[in-house]
């Protein structure tokens, strides 16, 4: 009987679980989607029992639609967006919604943290500056705002903590996604007190659980789990990764000439070193999904959410009327208009900025000539334009010559949309195989948890497999090189007008 393994992808916008054989095919998925709670401006969360209903309807699917005896599971691996919070007791059950890695409502923290000097001395232990949805962020807000559920809580973990919680009944963390929040030293890899310090929220260190590694075994499918999502009991979870780790090791990112941009809730953009790489302001540091290496990433919550946001808010009568045949009726629209016809810039700020923590979102040069082919083709063009911007900022004065992009996430299922970051950037892209690109890592962490493979290395080697190439068209490099451009003026005009 052949061996499978799960992945489960609690993301921005969607959950995803997909079972994989051990040679990276995808067998089998499933999904279901949770529209986000947004009670005042800025807040983005989720009630935690709908989010576990929502896991366990996606397990359930995804083992159904493989078609296999769920006994051939050997292994089950998270991933999720990083950050935002999960307030938990003892028992791991939420005393407050599961906030999501889009909510701003601490922005007005940063801006205190940056003139006092907090930032600057933060940075120096985690190599990354703290940003709106991050625990450092929100503890501190909680703090100040709703004390309540900090006097309740007696953990903060993040999103695919607390479905390992619910799957295992283990409370940990995990230290790809936990050194991404701003309260763990970069080089030692533990939670720093002084930065608690630094933030004045001492009084809840220990408040993160211990973390474990990637590839560890986290703990073992409970028989209320297995009940309820048809995995077999005992079976292990490993610890799993950040999804920006999940995604770029699933996309085979194994050395320093290669560029990982994942277009999904988030624009990620991201590379992988041996050397911390210093840049305040412009990127930051993590713990890696290679032992011994860094993932240097800039990010935003700035990417193909802002396409969801649109069809919900614009198109929500054809949403419901084609499904997911609008994605294709949008790729046509898009296509309709060339590039140099249309000089409509759309700012994809709808959630957060990449720049001002105050900016919002826009549309520049908007006129009564435009109809929703101009405006779709704005969205795609201010999301890449938005990867090309953070790109940009990543990889400038390294010296290091990019062969190529693996890209992923939603935007990288639309071929208009991949075609257009490529003629953006000018190297060639490359779309891996998998549909389910965060699960799939988190799968290969489960296979090297159980010993299916070796380590990450080999588990690329028997998993990963390109399915699209795309070569960069050189007579449109100059166009939008000007429209990148423009895009970066209204970016600037943004960002003066939010300062005042």
């Amino acid at each position: 009987m052949a061996d499978y393994l799960v992945g489960l992808d609690n993301g921005g916008t969607k959950t995803k679980c997909a079972v994989f054989d051990l040679e990276g095919n995808e067998i089998g998925t499933g999904s279901g989607e949770l529209p986000l709670e947004t009670p005042r401006e800025g807040w983005t969360e989720r009630d935690a029992e709908a989010v576990w209903r929502v896991n366990v309807q996606a397990v359930r699917e995804a083992l159904e639609r493989a078609g296999i005896d769920p006994g051939a599971v050997i292994g089950v691996g998270l991933t999720g967006y990083g950050n935002g919070a999960c307030f938990t007791d003892g028992r791991g059950e939420a005393v407050y919604p599961c906030i999501v890695s889009t909510d701003s409502r601490a922005s007005g923290y940063l801006e205190q943290w940056e003139k006092d000097g907090t930032m600057q001395a933060v940075y120096e232990r985690t190599w990354q500056k703290i940003w709106d949805a991050q625990p450092a962020a929100l503890i501190p807000w909680f703090r100040d705002h709703n004390p309540e559920v900090l006097e309740k809580a007696s953990y903060v973990l993040d999103i695919k903590d607390y479905i390992r919680c619910r799957l295992t009944g283990s409370i940990c963390g995990e230290i790809t996604a936990a050194s991404s929040g701003c309260l763990m030293n970069i080089r030692t890899l533990q939670y720093d007190r002084e930065i608690f310090r630094l933030l004045g929220i001492e009084k809840y260190y220990g408040i993160n659980p211990p973390c474990v590694g990637s590839t560890d075994i986290s703990g073992y499918i409970t028989k209320e789990a297995a009940e309820l999502t048809g995995l077999p009991e005992g079976i292990p979870v490993s610890g799993g990764y950040f999804d920006i780790d999940a995604g770029a090791l699933a996309s085979g990112v194994t050395d320093e000439e290669t560029l990982c941009l994942i277009a999904g809730t988030w624009s990620i953009n991201e590379y992988i070193t041996k050397d911390l790489e210093s840049g305040y302001g412009k990127f930051s540091n993590t713990a890696g999904y290679l032992p011994g290496w860094y993932v240097v990433e800039d990010s935003s919550p700035t990417s193909a959410g802002n396409l969801e946001w649109f069809l919900q808010s614009f198109l929500k009568n054809e949403k419901k009327q084609y499904g997911d045949r609008l994605y294709e009726i949008c790729n046509g629209k898009v296509e309709s208009v060339a590039p140099e016809d249309s000089d409509l810039i759309f700012v994809p700020y709808v959630y957060a900025s990449a720049t001002n923590p105050r900016a919002k979102g826009m549309f520049l040069g908007l006129s009564a000539y435009h109809g929703t082919e101009h405006l779709l083709r704005a969205v795609y063009e201010g999301v890449a334009f938005s990867t090309a911007f953070h790109v940009e900022r990543l990889i400038r004065g390294r010296g290091v010559n990019y062969r190529t992009a693996r890209f992923s996430g939603g935007a990288s299922r639309s071929s208009v949309w991949t075609q257009m970051v490529c003629d953006i950037l000018q190297i060639p892209v490359e779309v891996p195989k998998a549909s389910e690109l965060s699960a799939m890592g988190a799968a290969m962490s489960a296979g090297i948890a159980c010993g299916a493979f070796r380590d990450p290395q080999e588990a690329v080697s028997k998993m990963v497999r390109i399915d699209r190439r795309y070569e960069p068209c050189r007579e449109k490099a100059e166009i939008y090189r000007r429209k990148l451009e423009n895009y970066k003026r209204a970016v600037g005009l943004l960002d003066r007008y939010y300062a005042t």
